[in-house]
């Protein structure tokens, strides 16, 4: 099923607005999950696949690739020298970063790869009702330095602008603010005995199971997402290593990313230095067959290569039924 702009709700006339909000969501139905809705069109294999392979840790498969950064080096220092120019006190995008370039391929890779925004929960295969994206966020680069993790919700049609302008603010706030929603629960939460902590821990458990999550424990619980995302080049590591699923939650993608770095390799023409860079991503295999994974690596290197498609907000939206 796919949906165009004149199918999308809440669309303002002015499509160089910003806060154009495009729904390209299937509407709820009554007692369907918080989170997503069952999958329909799914072959009877893949259906048995989840009572196989029960635990989300023990269906992972590991990708990893390295891959030739060039086009992306040059489109983000084309669209800084740019937003230099502009000198805009407004515009919430202050830089156009890897962690903003890559968070928004992720968004066009979910609307274009929807079986991507599946997850497994109750041995059944749900389809994700929005795109959810969790990023790690280091307030300061010191070894005791905070961590906090945020999690942002995007539009499937979202072009690069449109991502930076939820994804800033959402940093921003982080960074700035004492007040960590996540933080301050679990500080608060374990200085109870170990009893409690487990039993409260099994009530969010138990909710997450049945498809019910006070809005609440939404903003809290990062690992109710569509991926998660870490950015490690920005802590200088230029070999990143996999980074495990969780049983718990409900997020079936995990991507890691290093640092850019000069290297030389051997081609046709002799010897010639490449800004190289590695990504690791760990799947849960229920979600999808193999070949999808494999055409999904397709799309991912064509817009590496080609990263001024991220410009452009999609016209036509598949919604996976």
């Amino acid at each position: 099923m796919s949906l165009n702009n004149t199918d999308s709700k809440n669309t303002n006339s002015n499509d160089g607005n910003a806060n154009v909000k495009k729904k390209y969501i299937r509407k709820r139905k009554r007692f369907e999950r918080f989170d997503g809705y069952k999958v329909k069109s799914v072959h009877s294999f893949q259906k048995l696949v989840p009572y196989i392979m029960k635990p989300r840790t023990a269906s992972s498969n590991y990708f990893e690739a390295t891959y030739d950064m060039a086009e992306v080096v040059k489109y983000l220092d084309e669209k800084n020298s740019i937003l230099k120019e502009k000198n805009d006190p407004n515009n919430p995008i202050k830089k156009y970063t890897y962690a903003l370039f890559f968070i928004s391929l992720l968004v066009r890779i979910f609307a274009l790869r929807p079986k991507l925004n599946r997850f497994i929960s109750r041995k059944n295969i749900y389809q994700r009702h929005n795109i959810e994206v969790a990023y790690v966020i280091k307030k300061e680069f010191s070894d005791e330095g905070e961590e906090s993790t945020a999690i942002s919700s995007f539009e499937r049609d979202f072009n690069i602008e449109d991502v930076g302008k939820v994804l800033f603010p959402s940093i921003k706030g982080v960074k700035n603010t004492t007040n960590d929603n996540a933080g301050d629960f679990v500080g608060l939460l374990m200085k109870f005995p170990n009893f409690v902590v487990s039993f409260i821990v099994w009530i969010f458990d138990a909710l997450i199971y049945i498809g019910y999550c006070p809005a609440i424990l939404r903003k809290i619980d990062v690992m109710q997402c569509s991926v998660m995302f870490s950015n490690l080049g920005s802590i200088g590591l230029d070999s990143v290593p996999h980074h495990h699923l969780y049983d718990r939650g409900t997020c079936s993608i995990f991507i890691s990313i290093g640092r850019i770095r000069k290297e030389l390799v051997q081609t046709n023409d002799g010897l010639v230095e490449k800004e190289l860079m590695d990504i690791k991503i760990t799947m849960d295999e229920r979600i999808a067959d193999g070949f999808y994974f494999v055409k999904t690596f397709d799309i991912l290197n064509d817009i590496i290569k080609d990263p001024k498609r991220l410009d452009e907000r999609l016209k036509e939206v598949l919604i996976d039924e």
